[in-house]
């Protein structure tokens, strides 16, 4: 497992994508300050809003998207994954594996933005704005976001194991990082007379909607469960997928 380990790890750090997706999130950040400070909003808007604004909508799971086909997909296009899985390595532990590392990758992209994030609120709030409050609401909403996160990374993995093809894998990677947000959006919509909201159990929506501050134990857990369930299904399916479908 190991050996595994170490060599996705390898692809990783060589990986040209990574570091471009690494680039895209950064820079827009900057260009949300950027167009903040030219319309004159950027006061209005609270520093713990401004630090996260990066999960407000759908940029950060259409570049893990993107980047999770590109570094699972690459394997099949090359040809590499038949070659490793030939070697009589127990297969669920080679999608262990690229899934461990994927997890991985995910964590320099989200605290980069979040850095970034942190690098312009200086700049443009200054150091006063930086209480103790704001680090404690941080900390729990960034916790909160990479678990979210990391079983989004889950999802595509599997997402991508199941197309295998760089042009099927990236479109249903951003469609899942944007349609179904929709879809629970117009269901509680369609549900609101009855009471019931479903669009919280879908990980970008809960992402979306994380709050920045008021943590309640009972929205953690839920958020904690939601991810949980979402990371399971995910690798527990695509170990069963990759397991017995044919690598060519």
């Amino acid at each position: 497992m190991m050996n595994l380990l170490s060599a996705e790890w390898y692809k990783l750090i060589r990986s040209k994508s990574y570091y471009i997706c690494i680039a895209v999130v950064a820079s827009a950040v900057a260009l949300m300050y950027g167009v903040l400070s030219l319309a004159g909003d950027i006061k209005d808007v609270s520093l713990m809003e401004l630090v996260c604004q990066i999960f407000s909508g759908d940029l950060v799971p259409c570049v893990l998207a993107i980047f999770v086909s590109i570094f699972v997909i690459g394997e099949y296009e090359s040809g590499m994954m038949k070659n490793v899985a030939g070697k009589g390595r127990a297969r669920w532990k080679i999608f262990l594996a690229k899934l461990m590392i994927t997890e991985l990758a995910m964590l320099p992209i989200i605290l980069v933005g979040i850095g970034a994030g942190l690098l312009g609120g200086l700049w443009f709030k200054g150091s006063d704005s930086f209480t103790g409050a704001f680090w404690q609401n941080l900390a729990v909403h960034t916790g909160l976001q990479l678990l979210l996160e990391m079983a989004l990374v889950g999802v595509f993995v599997l997402s991508s194991d199941l197309c295998r093809s760089y042009a099927a894998g990236i479109s249903l990677g951003i469609g899942i990082s944007a349609f179904p947000m929709l879809i629970m959006e117009g269901a509680d919509m369609w549900l609101k007379k009855s009471n019931v909201s479903i669009s919280g159990f879908w990980l970008v929506n809960r992402s979306v909607r994380c709050p920045y501050e008021g943590f309640t134990a009972d929205y953690v857990l839920e958020t904690v469960l939601v991810a949980l369930f979402w990371l399971v299904f995910a690798a527990g399916l695509g170990i069963r997928h990759f397991s017995r479908a044919d690598i060519k």
